[in-house]
């Protein structure tokens, strides 16, 4: 008997570690509008983020996750909060996150089905991009600078 009681308290206490873990180590807070990640400000909806893109005239980067992904967790740790990332995604770009258990009607709109997934678009809605799952951040750099690039050229015949 004495060893059921002693599992059970084991087994009780691990339950609560990774609740309080898992609670206290989530690097996202939202808003109603708003998704923080990186320290930067993402719309949590894709109507909202396109209605700013379209009155900011810049391309949209839009990135599905969701809280249990660890592929999202990392790829928010380890890419979205890279300081060259960040500077080039506030200046260049609209930033919409959308959590797939949360925002099920654009997860549905994209025919979304696993995180994390990203999609570059223009503020019309076109769809210049898309990467499905987890892409380091040596490879999404070039990436987010050949987007602005292309886009801003395109649209004035210049760099900027």
């Amino acid at each position: 008997m004495k060893t059921r009681k002693i599992l059970t308290i084991v087994g009780l206490s691990f339950v609560l570690f990774f609740s309080y873990y898992a609670t206290n180590q989530t690097p996202i807070i939202s808003s109603q509008n708003y998704t923080y990640i990186g320290q930067l400000e993402w719309y949590n909806t894709y109507d909202m983020g396109q209605e700013a893109a379209l009155e900011e005239d810049k391309p949209m980067i839009v990135v599905f996750w969701a809280i249990w992904c660890t592929y999202c967790e990392k790829f928010h740790r380890e890419v979205l909060s890279r300081e060259d990332i960040k500077e080039i995604l506030n200046k260049d770009f609209v930033r919409i996150a959308i959590d797939m258990d949360v925002n099920k009607e654009d997860t549905q709109r994209f025919n979304i089905y696993a995180p994390p997934y990203v999609m570059f678009m223009t503020p019309q809605g076109e769809v210049i991009t898309r990467i499905p799952g987890y892409i380091p951040a040596d490879q999404f750099k070039p990436i987010i600078q050949g987007i602005r690039e292309e886009y801003y050229y395109n649209r004035t015949g210049r760099n900027e």
